[in-house]
């Protein structure tokens, strides 16, 4: 394997686990703030938006900076905000610490998909893609729950600065891996505004909002849920958190194997439907704490793999505006992470946390017929493409 690719692919592990640590985190932080869960929620609410904001900006800004400076320094923010984050003295403090930690995932994890046409070829594009994306799911079945653990046994701000230190490590790193000179297309009015007029783009930008949404309406608040109705914190959450990415990298590393011989957009199809099974089928975790596990593996199976398939899906659609359409879903899954944990945070204030799943069921059965629309549409977009360069 290029150990380019591995290097790359290890940042967004780190990127990963920082985005997602909170949730597991919830309870320390809402305990040691004294609030609740649904206002300790907002952390995950205003990290997403900040990188929602930041992924397009840092797209048009960063266009012209060197890859290997942008995305190293882009570690380094994120090693020293993570550091920052475990001295905050208030809620308010963490508040803002977590919005400008989101500037590094906001550069990192769409630029580093938008480089990898300028390292790897086309026929292996949708592979590299996935696999640098791979780390996510190692971060959802290392580092989300061995942050819970530390967590919940040395303290939230343990977790936080180990964090920061693995940043500043991975940062070096790919400060040393990635050669100079590696520039991408330049992120202007024109690249913006053709991939804002190409419709079956924005409509693979919306199915990864909308499900984004869904899977953040329970993953929000997933530690007082499992707390509140089925007695389950500490170790055993960290357990539930390995049981679910475990069946991520497994989800992930699958739909990698077929991303260049089945269409990413079939994959994201399949990703989607097992998803919205495992909300469906939700309600039989009550028969005990064996089908939660399994309904817990089966949600993880679908989760990952969808935004890495949304990602080969962009490249193949427009390779040479990758830059953007990266940054803009990258975007857009932060927005759906906002606007599920709103959601998630309504649901359990009115209906309670045992609901939270239908919730999610109904918004990613909406991201299912979007993205469908998106491949009916992406066909009929590719004919006349196909035929002018001819």
């Amino acid at each position: 394997m290029d150990p380019r690719l591995v290097t790359l692919c290890v940042g967004n592990f780190v990127i990963g686990t920082g985005a997602m640590i909170v949730t597991g985190m919830l309870n320390d932080i809402a305990g040691d703030f004294g609030l609740g869960a649904a206002s300790a929620g907002q952390l995950i609410s205003v990290f997403a938006l900040a990188t929602c904001i930041g992924a397009p900006l840092f797209a048009t800004l960063g266009s012209r900076i060197d890859r290997r400076l942008l995305l190293a320094g882009s570690l380094l923010v994120y090693g020293v905000m993570h550091l920052a984050a475990a001295f905050a003295p208030s809620f308010a403090a963490l508040m803002a610490i977590r919005f400008l930690t989101a500037i590094g995932a906001a550069i990192y994890t769409p630029q580093t998909a938008a480089t990898l046409p300028l390292l790897v070829n086309a026929q292996t594009r949708g592979r590299a893609i996935s696999f640098v994306f791979l780390g996510w799911s190692i971060a959802s079945v290392v580092g989300v729950p061995l942050g819970t653990w530390i967590s919940s046994t040395l303290g939230w701000r343990v977790s936080m600065a180990l964090v920061g230190a693995l940043a500043l490590l991975v940062s070096a790193a790919v400060w040393r891996a990635l050669p100079r000179g590696l520039i991408v297309p330049p992120a202007g009015r024109e690249a913006w505004g053709a991939v804002l007029r190409h419709k079956p783009i924005m409509l693979v930008v919306l199915t990864t909002m909308i499900s984004s949404a869904g899977m953040f309406t329970v993953f929000t608040y997933i530690a007082p849920l499992m707390r509140d109705v089925y007695g389950i914190s500490g170790g055993a959450l960290s357990l539930m958190f390995l049981a679910y990415g475990a069946c991520g990298v497994f989800g992930n590393a699958m739909a990698a194997s077929r991303m260049d011989r089945v269409t990413p957009s079939r994959i994201v199809q399949v990703t989607l439907l097992t998803s919205i099974t495992a909300m469906v089928l939700w309600p039989l975790a009550g028969l005990g704490s064996v089908a939660l596990v399994l309904l817990f593996m089966l949600w993880g199976v679908g989760g990952f793999a969808t935004n890495s398939a949304q990602q080969a899906r962009l490249v193949l659609l427009a390779p040479e505006r990758a830059s953007v359409s990266i940054s803009l879903n990258s975007s857009s899954i932060y927005l759906g992470q906002a606007a599920g944990a709103m959601a998630g945070a309504a649901i359990y204030t009115l209906a309670g946390a045992d609901t939270l799943h239908w919730g999610a069921a109904a918004l990613m059965l909406v991201a299912l017929a979007v993205s469908q629309r998106a491949r009916a549409l992406g066909c009929q977009w590719q004919r006349p493409q196909a035929a002018q360069r001819a």
